[in-house]
């Protein structure tokens, strides 16, 4: 097998060709959607499977299509299996934007555009890695299958189609978070509250996808005469499972409308309660206003921010994200919710909830997996427990092992709250991205022995 020297000689004579596959993909606005015909995410998200599937034909490798929601792409063809999971689907691009969102813009070793880190960039330098070691003359033992969707953002129903109607593989990670290896993930609830109708003097809207802390939102105030006074709010993004630095617009939303509110007085008694509520529910992002809150030693606190707000039937309608803890309960969450939104005039209208994975950190499979990046970036970093819901989650003997890591933009030039993975200008450090291939380099060949 080639040595260190010779990886680090490839990989800048493979650069720009990275970067043109990350474009590639960046290029094409995949955020999973209704069916359109037979795609059955709708055509943005065929046509990035296409892609993907070209560039890995390209290495040389067996390619296939599983009904349109996957795509499939196979290096050796051993009994045992190790599945390398991704995703190919995008949130919502938002607003704020100084860069385009749908271009893979350059400013140094800064890529920009929305994919680049979650989760189009990590699928390349995986995908790169397996072609050098398949340039590089390794046979495997295994069979590695890159399995990669377009419905993660959403229900992850792609992966779950697949499990359906194909085995596992015998050990799986996601190339969907931070190194050094997720061995565990948070229960995620999603919970619809509705408020009582409303005498309609104000009008609530903002956010555009349940797992991102917006940047913006709006009010419409409706005063005597017939006029209309506009409220505007701007806070800064984040991922919902994630909300340190991050700023939720609709908390500020409320608190101006309330402000205002008192020297207007055109809201109800009803109306200023949901203003009320939806401060409590947009305020810190851990639920402690909404009596919800707990923690434990192994994945922390619980996150819990409302991300979307709008009108239906003149009620407002709010949708949240909660993280909790891998030892928590959803039900008490859910009874305490109740009861809190219930003071309020709100009612919990759905409640989805997605419990808890957890895998052994000692099990030879993560063990494997923290040596080959310990060996690379010698840190000493631990394997962890993550807010974040991947693939992992819905998958057997899955962890997460990926280049997501947490980097300060504003040192890129972005402003504070761009550049993180659901933010305005989502950025990917390419120095990081070749430190993830020379990783999964070396974790391949690990378990490739293992």
């Amino acid at each position: 097998m080639a040595t260190d020297r010779e990886l680090e000689v490839w990989l800048s004579e493979k650069e720009n060709a990275m970067v043109e596959d990350i474009a590639a993909l960046v290029e094409i606005p995949s955020i999973s959607g209704e069916s359109e015909g037979s795609a059955p995410y709708g055509r943005a998200c065929r046509e990035v499977l296409l892609k993907i599937l070209e560039i890995g034909s390209r290495w040389g490798f067996s390619c296939r299509s599983f009904e349109d929601k996957c795509g499939v792409i196979q290096y050796g063809t051993g009994t045992k299996t190790i599945g390398i999971w991704g995703h190919l689907d995008v949130v919502p691009e938002g607003t704020g934007w100084l860069y385009p969102p749908f271009s893979c813009s350059r400013e140094g070793d800064i890529l920009i555009g929305r994919g680049v880190q979650d989760n189009k960039g990590p699928v390349v330098a995986c995908m790169y890695a397996m072609g050098y070691l398949k340039e590089k003359g390794m046979v495997p033992r295994v069979t590695f299958l890159q399995i990669l969707g377009c419905r993660e953002e959403v229900d992850m129903e792609d992966v779950v189609s697949y499990l359906n109607e194909n085995p596992a593989p015998d050990m799986s990670f996601v190339t969907d978070c931070a190194f050094p290896v997720c061995y565990g993930e948070k229960g995620i609830c999603r919970v619809e509250f509705a408020s009582e109708k409303l005498e309609g003097n104000m009008i609530l809207s903002g956010g555009n996808a349940v797992n991102s802390i917006p940047a913006y939102a709006k009010a419409e105030l409706r005063l005597l005469g017939g006029r209309k006074k506009e409220i505007w709010a701007e806070g800064i993004s984040g991922h919902a499972a994630f909300p340190q630095g991050a700023q939720n617009a609709l908390g500020i939303l409320a608190e101006k409308i309330y402000s205002e509110d008192k020297n207007l007085s055109v809201l109800s008694e009803k109306e200023r309660a949901v203003l009320e509520f939806l401060d409590k529910a947009c305020a810190n992002g851990f639920g402690r206003e909404l009596n919800i809150d707990c923690a434990d030693e192994f994945s922390g606190a619980l996150t819990a921010s409302g991300t979307v707000v709008r009108m239906e039937e003149e009620r407002a309608v709010l949708d949240m994200d909660i993280r909790y803890p891998i030892t928590a309960k959803a039900e008490k969450i859910l009874e305490q919710l109740g009861r809190t939104a219930g003071e309020y005039g709100f009612s919990i209208r759905s409640f989805k909830d997605d419990p808890p994975s957890y895998v052994d950190k000692n099990t030879p499979f993560v063990t494997c997996l923290t040596n080959a990046y310990e060996e690379i970036v010698k840190d000493g970093k631990k394997p962890y427990v993550m807010g974040g819901g991947t693939y992992a989650r819905k998958i057997p003997n899955a962890v997460g092992f990926g280049p997501g890591l947490q980097s300060d933009w504003e040192k890129a030039g972005l402003p504070k709250g761009h550049g993180s993975c659901h933010s305005a200008d989502e950025a990917q450090s390419l120095s990081s991205l070749k430190t993830a291939v020379r990783i999964y380099v070396k974790a391949l060949q690990n378990l490739n022995e293992l």
